[in-house]
């Protein structure tokens, strides 16, 4: 029998660490498919150009949160006044992931191209990064403009900025089709760091800048590409450099709501506001804005 979390075969819906032998540079890769990118893009029916970007932001944050050691959540935040006010995507400690995007009234209509630019979409606005570490812990938080030609420039600019670490970031998504089936989405990415040099390293710009001009031929199709798994997209980029890929956790679309937390923030309201809530079978409705899952709550449960 085979152990469903035994990710080491798996070649979608992961995400994994990697490393160069030779050069002084490290990454992680990641794949997303039909289980945990397509349900989760699908649910809302997105106009093109804003799935895509919300598949990028999956994607960047499963890069991004995958790095961390802690308990808690990575969220990629970003807000303006364009077509799209809202965008959000979170990794959970573990692999799960959920993101929502919400647009202004009439704006569906108006998006019709392909991949458009983060400030075209969103306006004047800012990229969050946020660690929530949960707990009443600390949490720690990286703000760069909306001013890069894609999400992954923007994120570039948060490492140079936030962290003052040398990174590549490339993330891609797009839709596979197969005869007579409906399409499924598909996003990938690479983040590509490097090391600091120190004394036993030296200098470590040259070796940077090679594996840099590699990574630039990196194109969009071969991140979305299921006959190509990470591991031999590694290969292909690095071979020359010993690219080793670590084994692959697992990510799966999974939202974090529930009814406890919802009803625990719902006691908060006046309990005017709340009775004006209940619909005419004699409770309030409430849907999640991540998984779309509608909730019927008693108003005694919240003192309605």
């Amino acid at each position: 029998m085979t152990d469903p979390t035994d990710t080491s075969s798996a070649t979608d819906d992961i995400v994994a660490a990697f490393r160069l032998d030779k050069a002084p540079v490290r990454g992680r890769t990641v794949r997303i498919g039909a289980e945990a990118l397509d349900p989760i893009l699908r649910r809302h029916d997105y106009p093109r150009p804003v799935a895509m970007l919300l598949g990028e932001a999956l994607a960047l944050a499963a890069l991004v949160g995958s790095l961390l050691k802690a308990e808690g959540r990575l969220v990629v935040q970003a807000q303006g006044e364009g077509p799209v006010t809202l965008l959000v995507a979170e990794y959970s400690v573990g692999g799960g992931l959920r993101g929502y995007a919400r647009l202004a009234e009439g704006a569906a209509e108006a998006l019709e191209a392909n991949r458009m630019p983060p400030a075209a979409l969103l306006g004047v606005g800012t990229l969050v990064l946020t660690l929530d570490q949960g707990d009443n812990k600390t949490s720690y938080q990286g703000v760069v403009p909306l001013d890069g030609a894609t999400l992954a420039a923007c994120a570039e600019s948060y490492f140079r900025v936030s962290e003052q670490t040398d990174t590549c970031i490339k993330l891609a998504v797009g839709q596979l089709f197969a005869g007579d089936e409906p399409p499924l989405w598909r996003a990938g990415g690479i983040l590509l760091q490097r090391i600091a040099g120190d004394h036993a390293r030296g200098d470590t710009g040259e070796d940077w800048n090679r594996a840099s001009i590699l990574f630039a031929t990196l194109r969009d199709e071969e991140l979305v590409d299921p006959e190509l798994p990470a591991d031999r997209l590694l290969y292909r980029l690095f071979h020359e450099e010993g690219a080793r890929m670590d084994t692959p956790a697992a990510l799966e679309d999974r939202c974090t709501c529930n009814e406890e937390r919802l009803t625990g923030v719902m006691r908060q309201f006046p309990a005017e506001e709340l009775r004006d809530l209940v619909e005419d079978d004699g409770k309030i409705h409430a849907r999640c804005q991540f998984c779309a899952r509608e909730y019927l709550i008693e108003p005694l449960q919240i003192g309605a």
